[in-house]
């Protein structure tokens, strides 16, 4: 298994996982971050709510997927600072403008190091679970909607054009593969008994 493959892993409990990730301990890192999600938003099948079935923590399921685009963005193409690190990753992978990327990174610090939708900016931000369809980000008379169903659905998409996108890119592979080998897993040993 390379480590492309490894690092794509769908969600899946440790169980069901390839049998030399769990001989060996290793868990790709974007693999833990979108299994741990699944517990905050559904599964990434499920785009809402229903009786039986209710996302649990929608702050930490936004905060989750936004640093899921900050660690692809590292795997694509790490020179940079981190904003420019991420909006690139945005504007060149995701297709968004840069308007649009800007938007993003504010949106990602805003929840990441003041935990509000506090932009420091005029624009005001409604952050919403209302399953409705709409996109990730609205914009409706100066007010930016972001949607957690929409989030979420733009987050796996763009999970697996990347996933193309380095499939078809021999260049964007070698440093991939690089960086996988610095910081693209962790490994997790079993414990036999609990330490004294």
């Amino acid at each position: 298994m390379n480590s492309s493959e490894k690092f794509f892993l769908d969600p899946c409990p440790v169980s069901e996982l390839p049998q030399e990730l769990r001989i060996s301990g290793e868990r790709p890192v974007l693999y833990l971050l979108r299994r741990d999600l699944e517990h905050l938003y559904l599964k990434e099948s499920k785009f809402g709510p229903d009786e039986e079935d209710q996302h649990k923590a929608p702050y930490l399921a936004a905060m989750g997927i936004l640093t899921g685009f900050d660690l692809m963005a590292k795997f694509y193409n790490n020179a940079g600072e981190s904003g420019e690190i991420f909006k690139r990753f945005i504007v060149e992978v995701c297709g968004l403008p840069i308007e649009e990327a800007g938007f993003v990174w504010k949106f990602r610090n805003a929840l990441h190091h003041s935990y509000s939708l506090d932009l420091r900016l005029s624009e005001n931000v409604v952050f919403t679970t209302e399953v409705n369809g709409n996109s990730w980000h609205t914009v409706n008379n100066a007010v930016h909607y972001v949607n957690l169903w929409g989030l979420k659905r733009f987050f796996i998409t763009e999970i697996n054009r990347f996933k193309a996108k380095l499939a078809a890119d021999q260049a964007l592979r070698i440093r991939f593969e690089e960086r996988y080998r610095q910081s693209g897993c962790i490994f997790v040993l079993k414990q036999e008994k609990h330490p004294a």
